[in-house]
C-alpha cells in the first residue's frame, strides 16, 4: 500500500524535488482535480493521492497518472503505453479543421486516420464538425491502443450524428486496405482525407529521449525505422506512398484516397524537407499541391499533400 502523509504540504515538496516549484504547484492541483472527478467509491483519498504523487515524482507522465490529456475541446483518456496526444498534433489538427470547415461541408467527408493511438485526431475532427458531415475511421496495430480509442469514442461521441470507427491494421501488411474495409460495415469507398501521425523518431534520437517518454510510451508508436530500412525515421512516409499507389485493391490505383483527396502527416523536427522529397518523388505528377505546416512554436511539424 502506498505510503500516506498526514501533512498535505509533503505532496508539494515531493513533486518540487522532481519538477520544480511552479510545475509542482500546477500539477498537484491537476492531480487533486482528477481525483475529485474520478475518485473510485470506497477508496482512501489520501492513499490514492500519495500513490499518484509518487508515480509522477518517479517520472511517469502526468497524462498517465491522471488518466487523461486535453486535446482541443476534448479530454482524451490515456493509459500506458499508448502514445499521449501532443500539443503539436492538436495544432495541425485544428488547422485541418479550418480547411474542412471552409471547403467540404456541402457533403459528408470521409476521413482515415492511420496510427490513431488514442483516437484523438478523428475524435476531434468528428466532435468539432457539423452533425452528419463527417465519418472517420481510426486504424492502429496495437490491441491496447484500439481498446483505448474505442473507449474514447464511446465517451466523446455519445450524442450527434458523426461517427468514428476504430479498426486494427498494419500499414506494412500487403493487405492493409483490404483488412480495413473488411472490418467496416459501410460500403467500400475511397476516403476524402487521410491523416497520419506515424512513428518518426530514428533509433539514435530515441536513445536520447527522456526516461519519462522512453520508459513509459510504446516504442512501436515512436520508432520510425522499420525492419530492413534506413535508420532515418522515414519508413512510414515511404510506405504511405506505396499504399496510395497500390493496385492490389479491387477499386484500383489510389483506391483508399479519392482523386483530389488530402493527405496530412506529422513528422519530426528537421524532417519536413525529407518528407516533401519522398512525396514529390513518390507521387510524381499525381501531386497537385503540397504545403509545409508549422506548429505553435514555429517549427515545421506537418506536410499536407493534395493528390
Amino acid at each position: 500500500m502506498p505510503r500516506k502523509w498526514s501533512n498535505p504540504s509533503v505532496y508539494y515538496h515531493i513533486l518540487k524535488l522532481s519538477l520544480g516549484s511552479r510545475a509542482a504547484t500546477q500539477e498537484l492541483a491537476w492531480i487533486k482535480q482528477a481525483l475529485s472527478v474520478d475518485m473510485p467509491p470506497a477508496k482512501d483519498y489520501d492513499a490514492l493521492l500519495a500513490s499518484m504523487v509518487r508515480r509522477r515524482a518517479n517520472g511517469e507522465p502526468l497524462a498517465y497518472v491522471i488518466g487523461n490529456q486535453p486535446f482541443g475541446s476534448l479530454s482524451v483518456k490515456c493509459r500506458p503505453p499508448t502514445l499521449i496526444p501532443r500539443p503539436e498534433t492538436e495544432h495541425w489538427t485544428m488547422k485541418l479543421l479550418e480547411i474542412l470547415h471552409a471547403s467540404r461541408w456541402h457533403s459528408k467527408t470521409h476521413v482515415l486516420d492511420i496510427c490513431t493511438g488514442t483516437g484523438c485526431i478523428p475524435l476531434l475532427l468528428a466532435k468539432a464538425s457539423p452533425n452528419g458531415h463527417l465519418n472517420a475511421v481510426g486504424v492502429d496495430i496495437s490491441a491496447l491502443a484500439i481498446n483505448l480509442a474505442r473507449g474514447n469514442v464511446n465517451d466523446v461521441l455519445r450524442d450527434g450524428h458523426n461517427s468514428v470507427s476504430i479498426v486494427k491494421g498494419d500499414l506494412f501488411s500487403t493487405s492493409f486496405a483490404d483488412d480495413i474495409y473488411r472490418q467496416l460495415s459501410q460500403p467500400r469507398a475511397p476516403f476524402d482525407v487521410i491523416t497520419c501521425n506515424p512513428p518518426y523518431i530514428p533509433q539514435h534520437e530515441y536513445d536520447r529521449l527522456s526516461p519519462s517518454v522512453r520508459d513509459y510510451e510504446d516504442p512501436v508508436a515512436l520508432l520510425g525505422d522499420h525492419a530492413g530500412q534506413p535508420s532515418d525515421g522515414l519508413s512510414f512516409y515511404q510506405r504511405l506512398v506505396e499504399i496510395l499507389h497500390s493496385t492490389s485493391s479491387p477499386l484500383g490505383k489510389n483506391s483508399i484516397l479519392t482523386e483530389g483527396g488530402m493527405l496530412v502527416v506529422e513528422h519530426g523536427d528537421g524532417q519536413s524537407q525529407a518528407v516533401q522529397e519522398i512525396f514529390k518523388t513518390g507521387f510524381g505528377r499525381k501531386l497537385s499541391r503540397m504545403e509545409a505546416w508549422k506548429d505553435q512554436w514555429n517549427k515545421h511539424r506537418a506536410v499536407m499533400a493534395v493528390l
